[in-house]
């Protein structure tokens, strides 16, 4: 079977851009002739390869899912080994031993002691936050508040693409062409807020905890999350923490809610639920959650959600094995003990021209370069892809929402890495620094360009 890996750059390049319609991508570059796609065809630790043999820093794990580095021997052997029994049986009525296993190791070891006691799984992040949003729905209906349909959230969050999760997502330039349409949502600043809301509508109030993560890394202030959580339930309402992003140890602790030690009624993950190795998410609730529909006796009050690819084998497989990861390697001391590192790192980016701001929550790093003035809208914005561009070129992989230019490294990096990584970044913002005043001062020289007439 020929994957492509016998291929040069330009042949698959030139069939990508032919033949490939890519995710968040402005096609208007990407399908320049001159615009190089980076080819990728392997990957080990914190690094990813090209086609040419470059070694690249990782930067951006891999869209925030690879946690503990590329082709971790136990993850790996977990993926062959499964696959080698089989790669997917049902879940819609069926059950298999690496779904089981990871729904107990989820709950015995880490979310059992917060109050959760059940495991929803799907295949993205989306479909996650689909299913805690329906249930928050149904949830409130079953217990006698059917007049509770609406949800409340926060700033420009993201949450999703689908519908349903677009719809408590913030940020504009995601539903530009999009009507209105979906769910009643209530969107507020922050939690200060609260006390002006009638939550007699509010099934349910959705956040990120800690840190807000395609709006530009923007920390929540610090106590939010108890606030928000009592105003729940002094009004009935259920809290969703989506930790698509922040869950397993990106933030000093193994969920970003355990900092403010406030657990939700519905926990989303993804991303590095499986290691970074296959499309895996899931919905966890607590008992008071889940009591209310084992109660249900009519076959439509059951929760009739669910996809093809639910509890993937494979991926509870390999999710099993970086829980051991997590366990055998103290994966989250070493984590620790590389935050005040990244702080140094952050600090020393924060004296650069053209740095605006740096922002940190644990082990997650922002830069942004010239000053967002609307982070809803500023997704197009030049200066974060020509730092990016550069970057790629010295090596580090990563990436720019808007002007706000992640340093995410896999949690197997070490502090010559995270210094290595952060002079790359400084390297790069230097460059296009100078490229921009270049070009500042020949425009400044540029002669004024008169018509026939001799007026300007």
């Amino acid at each position: 079977m020929n994957l492509g890996y016998g291929h040069r750059r330009q042949e698959l390049q030139g069939w990508d851009k032919k033949y490939v319609w890519h995710p968040f991508t402005h096609l208007v570059d990407w399908l320049q002739p001159e615009y190089e796609i980076p080819v990728i065809t392997g990957g080990e630790g914190p690094y990813i390869f090209d086609i040419e043999g470059r070694r690249v820093i990782d930067g951006n794990s891999s869209i925030w899912c690879n946690i503990h580095g590329h082709r971790h021997p136990r993850i790996t052997e977990a993926l062959l080994a499964q696959t080698a029994r089989f790669s997917h049986a049902s879940f819609l009525g069926y059950t298999h031993p690496p779904g089981i296993m990871f729904s107990k190791r989820l709950i015995e070891d880490y979310l059992g002691k917060w109050g959760f006691s059940r495991v929803f799984f799907s295949e993205s992040g989306s479909n996650a936050i689909e299913a805690a949003l329906r249930m928050a729905l149904q949830w409130q209906a079953l217990s006698g508040r059917s007049d509770k349909r609406e949800f409340l959230a926060f700033g420009n969050s993201y949450h999703g693409d689908s519908l349903g999760s677009l719809s408590v997502t913030g940020l504009g330039a995601f539903k530009k062409y999009i009507p209105p349409s979906g769910y009643v949502v209530t969107r507020l600043k922050g939690a200060d807020e609260l006390t002006a809301v009638d939550g007699n509508d509010i099934a349910a109030v959705i956040l990120e905890p800690l840190i807000a993560g395609a709006a530009g890394m923007r920390p929540w202030p610090k106590g939010m999350l108890t606030v928000c959580r009592d105003w729940c339930l002094k009004n009935e309402i259920l809290m969703i923490h989506d930790e698509v992003f922040t869950g397993f140890g990106r933030t000093g602790e193994m969920f970003a809610f355990e900092h403010e030690r406030c657990p939700a009624d519905i926990l989303v993950l993804g991303k590095a639920l499986s290691g970074g190795t296959s499309p895996l998410s899931a919905t966890i609730v607590n008992s008071r959650v889940f009591d209310v529909f084992a109660k249900s006796k009519h076959v439509a009050d059951a929760f009739l959600y669910g996809h093809s690819y639910s509890a993937h084998a494979p991926g509870c497989a390999a999710g099993i094995a970086s829980l051991d990861v997590f366990r055998d390697e103290a994966v989250l001391d070493r984590t620790r003990g590389l935050i005040g590192i990244l702080r140094e790192v952050l600090e020393t980016l924060n004296r650069l021209p053209l740095v605006a701001e740096v922002r940190q929550c644990g082990f997650i790093g922002c830069v942004e370069v010239i000053a967002q003035t609307n982070p809803e809208n500023d997704y197009g914005l030049t200066e974060g892809k020509m730092v990016v561009a550069e970057c790629w070129k010295l090596g580090l992989a990563t990436r720019a929402m808007g002007n706000s230019i992640v340093l995410l490294l896999p949690l197997c990096a070490d502090e010559k890495l995270v210094r290595r990584s952060g002079k790359i970044l400084g390297l790069a913002i230097r460059r296009v620094y100078r490229e921009i005043e270049s070009k500042r001062v020949i425009s400044a020289h540029k002669p004024v360009v008169t018509n026939d007439e001799g007026k300007s």
